[in-house]
Order: C-alpha cells, then sequence, then structure tokens
C-alpha cells in the first residue's frame, strides 16, 4: 500500500487562486447567526488496491480503450437553467432505492438535459453496521421508471460491498433500474478503467473530523461531446475511467434529473445508520457534513452553477435527517448546502 500525499494551500476568503487540490473555505452563517470557517483540505486520492473483483472483458465493443475525454469542461459561474416549477420525486419515480434519502435534486424539465454534474463532497466515515450503507454521492439519471438509466459517484461506507467500514470510492450505474443491468464499480462488465493507479472501490485514506480538519473530494461526470461517453474525472483533471455509451439508451440523450446528497440504508432492526458527518444539517461546515460548488453541465458542455431556484429538496425523515441550501458562498465554495443526521428507527411513527 502506498501512502497519499497531501498538498495544504490556504485561500483568503476573496478570489484568490490556490491549489485545486487544497483550499480553505470561506466563513457560512450558522443557524446562529455567526461564522465558522473550515480549513479543507483536498486530497488526490492516492487510492489503494482493495479485493473487488473485477468481471469481463472492460474494453469497449470495438476493442478499444479511451485513455482520455476528448475535452474537459469550463466552469461558468453564476448561469442560469430554466425549469419546471411543478412536479415531485415520489411522484415521478425517480431517484434513490428503497432507504432513507436527504437530497436536492433538479426541477423536472422535459426541455431541459443535462450532460454531466460536479461537486465537492465533505468526506466522513459515519459508523455502519454490516447490513447498513451510508453514502453521499452525485446521480445522474434519464428514463422512466421501469428503463432508468442511472450512475452515481461519491463516497460509500458500505460493509457487505467492501468486507469492512473505511470510507470508499463508490460508484454504481444501471441501464433499467437494476432490474437485469448495472453493479457497483467494475464487479460486472461496464465501466472502463483508464487510470493506472486511481480506482474504484479505494479508500479514501483520510476522512473529515467534526471540529477538526476536513476532507473532500471533487468528482464530475459527464458526457464526451465527442464519443457520447460518460466519464468520471477527479479533481478537475484526473481521468478516472468512463462508462461506454453503449450501456445506456436513454442517457445517450442527456440527463433528465441530477440529485446531490445522501443515502443510507437500514438494517433488519429497522435502525438506518448516520448519514454525512452524523450531525444534521447547520451552517457550521467543521461540524455538517455538505457539497460545495455544485456544478452542472449543460447541453452546450458548459459547467454552470446549481442554483437553489432549480433545485428542489427531498427529505423522507426529517426526524433522522436533514438538508439545507445555503445558496452562493464565494468563489471557494460556490453554491453550497449541508445535510445528514444521526438515523435511528426513521420509520417509527
Amino acid at each position: 500500500m502506498r501512502s497519499g500525499k497531501r498538498r495544504k494551500v490556504t485561500v483568503e476568503n476573496s478570489d484568490s487562486r490556490g491549489s485545486k487540490l487544497a483550499r480553505k473555505q470561506n466563513a457560512v452563517t450558522d443557524a446562529d447567526g455567526g461564522n465558522s470557517t473550515t480549513t479543507m483540505e483536498h486530497i488526490l486520492p492516492i487510492l489503494y488496491e482493495v479485493g473487488v473483483e473485477v468481471g469481463g472483458d472492460n474494453s469497449e465493443p470495438d476493442g478499444e480503450t479511451k485513455m482520455n475525454p476528448s475535452l474537459l469542461p469550463k466552469s461558468r459561474r453564476n448561469s442560469e437553467l430554466s425549469s419546471s416549477k411543478e412536479s415531485s420525486f415520489e411522484q415521478q419515480g425517480k431517484g434513490c432505492p428503497s432507504g432513507m434519502y436527504a437530497v436536492f435534486q433538479t426541477k423536472p424539465n422535459t426541455n431541459v438535459k443535462y450532460n454531466g454534474a460536479k461537486a465537492i463532497i465533505d468526506l466522513y466515515n459515519p459508523a455502519v453496521k454490516q447490513n447498513q450503507i451510508s453514502m453521499a454521492q452525485i446521480w445522474i439519471e434519464a428514463g422512466p421508471p421501469a428503463e432508468l438509466n442511472g450512475i452515481q459517484v461519491g463516497w460509500a461506507v458500505h460493509p457487505h460491498l467492501y468486507g469492512d467500514n473505511k470510507t470508499r470510492v463508490t460508484a454504481y450505474w444501471t441501464a433499467d433500474q437494476s432490474q437485469k443491468t448495472g453493479c457497483y464499480n467494475s464487479i460486472c462488465p461496464g465501466f472502463v478503467q483508464v487510470h493506472p493507479s486511481e480506482r474504484l472501490g479505494q479508500d479514501f485514506g483520510a476522512v473529515s473530523v467534526i471540529d477538526g480538519q476536513q476532507y473532500g473530494t471533487t468528482p464530475m461526470i459527464y458526457k464526451d461531446p465527442n464519443t457520447g461517453n460518460w466519464w468520471l474525472v477527479v479533481e478537475n483533471r484526473i481521468s478516472i475511467g468512463y462508462w461506454p455509451k453503449e450501456l445506456f439508451t436513454h442517457l445517450n440523450d442527456g440527463a433528465s434529473f441530477v440529485q446531490y446528497g445522501g443515502w443510507t440504508y437500514n438494517s433488519p432492526d429497522g435502525l438506518s445508520p448516520p448519514m454525512g458527518s452524523g450531525r444534521f444539517a447547520s451552517g457550521n461546515l467543521k461540524q455538517s457534513c455538505f457539497f460545495a460548488q455544485i456544478e452542472l453541465m449543460n447541453t452546450n458542455n458548459n459547467l454552470v452553477d446549481a442554483t437553489e431556484d432549480i433545485l428542489q429538496r427531498f427529505v423522507d425523515s426529517d426526524k433522522c435527517y436533514s438538508a439545507k441550501f445555503w445558496g452562493y458562498q464565494g468563489s471557494v465554495l460556490g453554491q453550497s448546502f449541508s445535510f445528514g443526521g444521526p438515523g435511528g428507527q426513521c420509520n417509527a411513527a
């Protein structure tokens, strides 16, 4: 195993340009009206080999493996995307599988498609039992419920999948709402690995501590405009691999929905695990898990801010979890929200 190299750069609460791998957060006003600053060290996830079996041949159908996307998108801050003012998570039958969630999702609009999404995700290691799961991810989806195409990327604590309680890079894909297709990471044929050492399923190596050092990762999922493949890029520049366009049907026209947030799966005793840091959402980002620099890729292949007016909040158990949107918090954090909670008997009356 290799130990991950870390680099830390302090950036003032202005438009100072620092390392993309290490930045200091802007002040965010907490619920009591005070300011809370957090030093957030982005670590390039020098990930470790894990015992996840890679199934099948992960080359493309023509036998060729693309080593890099044809281009990387550029951010355009404070742009707008039109959106519908109606619809709901439940009526659409979209989004999270069975389990508990605290997410922000783009509002339904048949006239809008997305070619990708990106965010900084705060890294934590919630206490999870053997039959529980706790995740923080970006979801992109398209298609009716029975034919749902989807890709999820972020971190997860998943003892049943990994055999331990570490916080690991985790992805999932499906082309039919997980009926006959799809899997985590590279367990089945699908995801094409291109980076020689950075892999899905590997340990981040360092996680945030409440009232202490904060660590984050910056995944981006986006559709290559030339090949149609869906790429996973981290820290703005490191290409991990891609999901070939041949895996999907509806996603080939772009994503209809994008979600950001947390999801948990409860154990047979009905107890849901902690989500995020295990604390409810608050403006104190040294205590509450957060997403920052939340962006969407439009059909012009530009990254634009995911603003509150085009998002809707879904939390299915307010007694266990919460999510609060903070809006634009300066050039370092951008559009941000916090989420999480302690879990427990979430379905109890």
